[in-house]
């Protein structure tokens, strides 16, 4: 599986793994309305080929940081991230 999804307290959690995250990460999502004042990404719905608006941008506290576009179930990290992946464009990993 390359996402997994759940409800908390009348929200939605989105699971999924970038290449560069030791493990999985859960952000909130919204399908339709406002994402700032959900404090939310926006999702496209899919769970198999799954985009997430704005990027995500993660700093992993031991010098490295991951930054990324999630279109279509493929990250597309970009030139700022320091993992090792800028540049490339790699499908989630399954968990």
């Amino acid at each position: 599986m390359i996402t997994q999804t759940r409800k908390l307290d009348g929200k939605t959690f989105l699971k999924i793994q970038p290449h560069g995250y030791a493990r999985p990460i859960e952000l909130p999502v919204i399908q339709s309305g406002n994402r700032d004042a959900a404090n939310a990404w926006t999702w496209n719905g899919s769970e198999d080929k799954p985009t997430l608006r704005p990027s995500i941008k993660t700093d992993h506290g031991d010098g490295t940081m991951t930054h990324v576009w999630l279109n279509d179930g493929m990250c597309q990290h970009l030139a700022d991230s320091t993992d090792g992946h800028a540049g490339k464009t790699l499908p989630l990993i399954q968990f």
